[in-house]
């Protein structure tokens, strides 16, 4: 059983974990394309053929665009009342209308406008056989319409599949865009379809206001008869409780504000009279002389009476100063002030009898105003109560007055905005004719192609990379064999047939290899391969080429076609020409493909040497000076026992014999999954190279040689990784990037052949 070893090499910083690599996956995908890059390039000319088949194929489509604009300031002129200006009410208002312009309504609008004869007449001429349209309708073949009503609904369908409605950004404008085969026909339906949407913006317009005119009118006499029977209610009520109405109020109301104006100018003439009665009182009650009152003051007789009082009593203390107090004169004077005195007496006693007289009318007539007053309030407070319900009769009535008036005004303005054909829509820019096409987009459907035949590439690319279980990397072979990749061996020689590859493919591999990839080590020192086999041999040099001592070197591989004969042939040759005596042994008994390439010629080899116990099958090999010798096999049918034969005595004394002769013995060993020759044989080989070729065996198969010890692993010295694609491997000898200059010319420089590999 194979055992896998860790490797006791350890580095500096290894206790932090491996430091892994920027960006290292892009050579993975990088060599990934390069093996998907035949997949891509079919599938890139299978696409780009598919689309210009298209582009062909398909009728060319034309776009005519009519922008419409949704003005609501426009109808503002004539309205008395403005139209919402909040922006989400907007919006919904202009994406209501987008709507009505995807409707088949608008659409069937604009058939009956242009005619369903002309209209059925022009989509006619539309379709292609390419479109899904008319793919789809092949397949269903709807049944065709009956009347003419189903004939405009299936033309209005089909006209607005041909267009598309849009909002401009956020703006007002609308766009509507129509696809068809020619033009004009585009742009004259894209105007059909603006002017279809117009006129029924107009149309659902005056139906609305005509249905609400209508209404309103019903409504309006409704609220007249409403209105005039409240009226009567009022003036009904009125006569009833005998309430009058005045311009100052009611009349009740009115006759208290007079009253109680006339009661308080009574009382105030009352007040007024009675304090002249008590003045006059109190001036009788004292001195009349002095007593002094407005009409005294007035009154021609008092004054006079007085002015005769004073003038006696003047003379009367002249005269009783002079003559006495006693004197006649003096007495006589006296007594002509006392009558005097008594005149004004009577005089202002007259007078409190007319300020009596005048207190006593005022105070009647105040008593009058009084009980008017009190009956008048009595009423009132009767009339309240009934004024109560008037005023509700009077609200039902100013409410009733005030619907009907408002329901006036709104009838008059729907009867005016009926009569004004004024729409909020409005065309901006007519459709023009297009210069260019519009579908398909040649560059378009191209690039989307590539792109797609990319995809398809690359998902095809990634499938087979699952289904293929071959070996492709470096890596992947010392994942599989658990053996360190000592060599990258790219593919060399002729140029193969496809029946050549087909025969690799399905597994036939008798094919021979040409004499020039045998040793082309050496033919081409500068070559790639030259420098593999160096690696090899520098390999075998540090574990196994030892001086003084031969060392058997046995090349297997898990199948057949890996390339192991050629490697084992370039190696022999290297070694040769590096100074080492060399020894080919061709010990695939059953195909011996080495002899057949390198001495086709020879009649004598192994099994002779086998069966007569003698060397005289050597021959010598050209290997650059090198010295270099093959002991062929000559098989001319089947070889049965091959095993026993190789383990036999004779050839474990020919190899005893070898060893003293030569520093190094290549052998080519039989496949291991076919054939059990390389175990039998394992007792005569120093270390082995395990080539695998680049996807080719499955890498179960190689796990299953490994694990059921059809070798001693153990003694393998490393893998080799074969027949790799010549730009794969000059990608991987180029990282270092003083050779990146030198990758495209790597061929021509060192005139490295075709593809097909040993």
């Amino acid at each position: 059983m194979l055992q896998i070893k860790e490797n006791p090499l350890t580095f500096v910083g290894a206790e932090h974990g491996p430091a892994e690599e920027p960006f290292a996956w892009v050579p993975s995908v990088i060599e990934f394309i390069g093996r998907a890059r035949r997949t891509i390039i079919v599938s890139m000319m299978v696409c780009v053929a598919l689309a210009i088949l298209y582009l062909v194929l398909v009728t060319p489509k034309f776009d005519a665009t009519t922008q419409v604009l949704i003005d609501l300031r426009q109808s503002e002129l004539f309205r008395q009342q403005s139209s919402p200006t909040d922006s989400q009410v907007l919006n919904s208002l202009v994406e209501s209308q987008v709507e009505i312009l995807r409707s088949d309504a608008t659409a069937l609008a604009a058939v009956n406008a242009l005619g369903a004869a002309t209209v059925e007449a022009e989509l006619a001429q539309e379709g292609s056989i390419l479109s899904p349209g008319n793919l789809i309708a092949l397949l269903v073949s709807p049944d065709a319409p009956k009347d003419a009503r189903q004939v405009r609904l299936a033309l209005a369908e089909r006209l607005m599949k041909m267009t598309t409605v849009r909002r401009v950004g956020i703006t007002n404008l609308i766009e509507i865009t129509v696809r068809s085969t020619s033009p004009d026909r585009s742009a004259r339906l894209a105007d059909a379809l603006a002017d279809a949407f117009i006129a029924g913006q107009l149309e659902a317009k005056y139906e609305t206001t005509r249905r609400g005119g209508i209404w309103l009118q019903t409504r309006l006499q409704e609220l007249r008869e409403q209105a005039t029977a409240a009226d009567r209610a009022v003036q009904k009520f009125k006569a009833d409780r005998n309430i009058i109405d005045t311009d100052k109020g009611l009349m009740s109301e009115r006759q208290v504000g007079d009253l109680n104006a006339n009661l308080i100018v009574a009382q105030s003439k009352t007040a007024e009279a009675k304090a002249r009665y008590d003045r006059i009182n109190d001036i009788l009650k004292s001195d009349v002389r002095d007593g002094a009152v407005a009409e005294v003051a007035q009154n021609p007789v008092i004054v006079r009476l007085r002015q005769q009082y004073l003038d006696t009593a003047k003379r009367e203390a002249d005269i009783a100063s002079k003559y006495g107090s006693s004197h006649i004169a003096a007495v006589n004077a006296r007594a002509e002030m006392a009558e005097i005195e008594r005149s004004l007496r009577g005089e202002l006693t007259r007078i409190a009898e007319i300020y009596k007289s005048d207190y006593e009318v005022a105070r009647a007539g105040e008593t009058a105003l009084k009980r008017q007053l009190d009956r008048l309030i009595a009423e009132a407070g009767t009339n309240n109560q009934a004024r109560v319900e008037l005023r509700s009769l009077e609200s039902s009535s100013q409410t009733y007055r005030a619907l009907y008036e408002n329901f006036l005004q709104k009838y008059t303005q729907a009867v005016q905005d009926q009569s004004f054909p004024i729409s909020e829509a409005r065309v901006v820019a007519a459709a023009q004719p297009p210069l260019r096409k519009s579908a398909p987009k040649s560059t378009l459907i191209l690039l989307a192609a590539i792109v797609a035949s990319l995809a398809v590439g690359m998902v095809l690319s990634f499938i087979g990379e699952l289904i293929r279980r071959g070996v492709r990397s470096v890596t992947a072979v010392e994942q599989v064999t658990g053996l360190p990749c000592i060599a990258v061996i790219p593919t060399v020689g002729q140029r193969r047939t496809r029946w050549q590859r087909l025969a690799d493919l399905v597994g036939v591999t008798n094919v021979k290899p040409a004499r020039a990839v045998m040793r082309d080590s050496v033919a081409r020192p500068h070559a790639a391969t030259a420098d593999e086999m160096h690696r090899i041999k520098f390999t075998l040099d540090r574990r196994v080429l030892k001086d003084g001592a031969c060392s058997v070197i046995g090349i297997v591989s898990a199948i057949s076609g890996e390339g192991k004969t050629t490697l084992a042939s370039n190696l022999a040759h290297y070694l040769a020409r590096s100074g080492r005596r060399a020894l080919l042994l061709d010990w695939d008994l059953r195909h011996p493909l080495l002899s057949r390439s390198l001495v086709p010629e020879a009649e004598v080899g192994l099994i002779e040497a086998l069966s007569k116990a003698t060397t005289s099958g050597l021959q010598a090999l050209e290997a650059g000076g090198g010295h270099l010798h093959i002991l062929p096999t000559v098989v001319t049918g089947h070889v049965e026992h091959t095993a026993e034969l190789l383990t036999g005595g004779v050839n474990q004394q020919l190899m005893a014999v070898f060893r003293k002769q030569y520093d190094v013995i290549i052998v080519d060993l039989p496949p291991m999954a076919d054939f059990i020759d390389t175990r039998a044989a394992d007792n005569m080989i120093d270390a082995y190279l395990l080539v695998v070729r680049y996807d080719y065996a499955d890498r179960n198969v190689i796990r299953d040689c490994l694990a059921q010890d059809k070798f001693d692993a153990k003694r393998a010295i490393g893998a080799v990784l074969n027949r790799v694609s010549r730009r794969q491997h000059e990608m991987r000898a180029s990282r270092i990037s003083r050779y990146l200059p030198w990758r495209d010319s790597y061929s021509s420089r060192y005139a490295i052949g075709g593809d097909t590999g040993a």
